[in-house]
């Protein structure tokens, strides 16, 4: 984008800039005059030269000695010295390199108006690569160089600039530094957001597994231990479920066979000759007694409440006694019950 600037001291925000969109080609794709504050929209994009009018400048060809390249600047700033009314500190001094023949092109201007020019087009939101005086764009055969570039716009808008401008570094505006990483800033930002979408999708699919395996957990844990009532944390529940099965493990409930005995030995008559065997399977205990005289009644009612005050259920079979711990269900079964706990004693010959 190419901006003819008219006369810097007249240069605001409302003032109409004639402007010149310029393809690769250098064919002029749009042309046109806006108020400066107005053309930043369109220059988003676009590289922007101004081109400063040609009353703000004085452009000359000198004719400078060989010197280093790093000392250039200052054998021309001695050089034009001699052709200002003002200091060389004073001026924005631009110069192309040095030709063969020792000549060089020179273009110097107001050094503060420049600078406040360069800081208005900087607050209007545009980004300014390049101050250049009017000869540095203008075709080598063009017969009015001292003319402005104006509208429509012609082949003085299309010439390549030439690799000298007036835009010196300690001149530029504070913020526009800045302007030039808009576009970086820009893609960073929507990578960053592309990250974060990314990130948060990953996250939700994390959830959903971390969803499922709880679930599958849970579903686990209820096999393996049905006593547990509720599964609110499978792992530690788990775990101190099977700690409390290892701790059992060894230790005799009133249901085994060593305390039942223990208890129904208790209960035993003082001739004891009668016990001719006894069985034990899951939780009852039968007893195979001899009788001489076959009896087959229910057991004497003190017996029964002997075994009642030890916590035991007892009840005739027809070979001998059962016997449970009360309230347990088992004593309740016959001897050829659905798989209840039972000890059992068979009934043997005469010693």
């Amino acid at each position: 984008m190419r901006l003819a600037l008219p006369p810097l001291g007249s240069l605001a925000a409302a003032t109409p800039v004639a402007y010149a969109l310029l393809g690769r080609d250098r064919r002029v794709l749009r042309a046109d005059a806006l108020p400066l504050e107005e053309l930043a929209p369109l220059a988003r994009g676009h590289r922007v030269e101004a081109v400063l009018h040609p009353a703000d400048t004085v452009v000359t060809d000198l004719v400078v000695p060989p010197v280093p390249r790093r000392q250039m600047a200052t054998a021309v700033a001695a050089m034009i010295e001699p052709l200002t009314l003002s200091s060389v500190q004073d001026l924005a001094v631009g110069h192309t390199a040095r030709e063969a023949d020792g000549r060089v092109a020179v273009a110097w201007t107001d050094k503060a108006q420049l600078a406040r020019a360069w800081r208005q087009l900087s607050d209007a939101g545009l980004s300014v690569h390049a101050l250049l005086p009017t000869a540095a764009v203008l075709p080598n055969d063009d017969a009015r160089p001292e003319l402005p570039l104006s509208l429509p716009a012609d082949a003085r808008w299309q010439g390549a600039a030439r690799r000298w401008s007036l835009a010196l570094p300690a001149l530029r505006p504070a913020a526009a530094p800045l302007t030039r990483w808009h576009g970086p800033l820009r893609w960073a930002a929507a990578a960053a957001v592309i990250w974060l979408v990314g990130l948060n999708l990953h996250a939700s699919q994390l959830r959903q597994e971390a969803a499922q395996l709880r679930t599958a957990m849970q579903q686990q844990v209820r096999q393996a231990f049905p006593d547990i009532p509720v599964v609110v944390d499978p792992v530690k529940q788990a775990t101190q479920r099977r700690d409390s099965l290892r701790a059992a493990q060894g230790t005799a409930s009133e249901n085994d066979f060593l305390p039942l005995a223990l208890s129904a030995a208790k209960l035993l008559p003082p001739n004891a000759q009668r016990l001719a065997g006894l069985r034990y399977d899951k939780g009852t205990l039968d007893l195979t007694l001899l009788d001489d005289e076959g009896e087959t009644a229910a057991p004497d009612a003190a017996p029964v409440k002997q075994a009642a005050a030890l916590g035991l259920a007892l009840s005739r079979t027809e070979t001998g006694w059962r016997i449970a711990r009360a309230g347990s269900g088992a004593g309740t079964h016959d001897a050829g019950g659905n798989g209840s706990p039972r000890i059992q004693i068979q009934q043997g010959g005469r010693p």
